[in-house]
């Protein structure tokens, strides 16, 4: 695994310091799995964006009032 060096404030670098402490793991894991979970947020993030994005091309939403009322009436009319 390659090597590389980060800049943390003071008090971040206290805080993983604190936590790698705590659950007995290395300090470069912590931050390992920390960026991991920021990438996967990341990529959700944007996949999510694209989706909506394709669905408001297909069908572009109308103004709350309408759409409301028209999901009004289709429950009035489920048994």
């Amino acid at each position: 695994m390659p090597n590389i060096s980060i800049y943390l404030k003071e008090e971040t670098l206290k805080a993983i310091q604190a936590k790698a402490k705590i659950e007995k793991r290395p300090l470069s894991r912590i931050i390992r799995e920390a960026i991991e979970q920021y990438l996967d947020i990341a990529e959700t993030k944007e996949a999510k964006e694209r989706v909506m994005k394709r669905l408001m091309n297909v069908r572009p939403l109308r103004n709350w009032e309408e759409l409301h009322k028209e999901r009004t009436v289709a429950d009035a009319h489920r048994y």
